[in-house]
Parts: structure tokens; C-alpha cells; sequence
């Protein structure tokens, strides 16, 4: 099993998905996510997979990063994204940011690990 882990994020290849735990307290910059998609390649080892994205309390994400996440070099080695939210109000700002930066793949917000899970099998 990959890995990749920094004070940001943690990333782990299991069974064919990306699973990638965003830390708490982050207040993420253009650098900081470009790091973490440099890291992405790393593990990622040419593949092209999709993820699981597991936000433990990400506080900000300024707008260039948003940007680039939704950029071709952003979504770089990503076939599909599942966020998991617990807070309805970020999972609402995620869907609201979502139809803005109108990202290249398909990317959905859950509150369940399980109806995410299964949702990514489907991409």
C-alpha cells in the first residue's frame, strides 16, 4: 500500500481509490495545493484512479487554489472525486464552489464514507 503523509494531508492508495484526509485547521494557499498534487503524481505512479477525499476541518482555501484545483494540471491522475463532509453548511459551500470552478470530472459532496465509496465505484 502507497503512501503519503505531511502536516496537510494524508494520502494512501487502497483497493483501486485515493484516499486523501485533509488535516484540521488548514487555511490552504496556490503552494500548498500544488505541493499536495506534486505529491499526488508521486504516489500515484502514472495511474489514474479516483478519490476520497475526507475533510477534517479545512478553514480556508483562497481562490487561485480553488482555481488550480479545478485546472487540468489539478485534476491530474483523478478519474472521479468524493468528498466527505459532516457539516452541511461546507458541504452546501462545496457544491456552491463546485458550480463556479465547474471542474473537468465529476466530483460530488457526501456526508457518508459508505454512499461515497459507492459512488465512486460508478465513475
Amino acid at each position: 500500500m502507497k503512501k503519503f503523509e505531511n502536516s496537510q494531508i494524508k494520502m494512501e492508495v487502497v483497493d483501486g481509490i485515493l484516499y486523501a484526509t485533509y488535516k484540521a485547521g488548514l487555511k490552504l494557499t496556490l503552494d500548498d495545493v500544488q505541493n499536495i498534487v506534486k505529491e499526488r503524481l508521486v504516489l500515484l505512479d502514472g495511474k489514474s484512479l479516483p478519490v476520497l477525499i475526507i475533510d477534517a476541518g479545512v478553514v480556508s482555501m483562497d481562490k487561485s487554489a480553488r482555481d488550480f484545483l479545478s485546472s487540468e494540471d489539478g485534476i491530474n491522475g483523478l478519474k472521479a472525486a468524493a468528498i466527505i463532509e459532516n457539516s452541511l453548511f461546507s458541504k452546501m459551500l462545496i457544491n456552491f464552489f463546485l458550480k463556479l470552478t465547474n471542474p473537468k470530472l465529476q466530483v460530488k459532496a457526501f456526508s457518508s464514507h459508505d454512499e461515497a465509496l459507492n459512488w465512486l465505484k460508478t465513475q
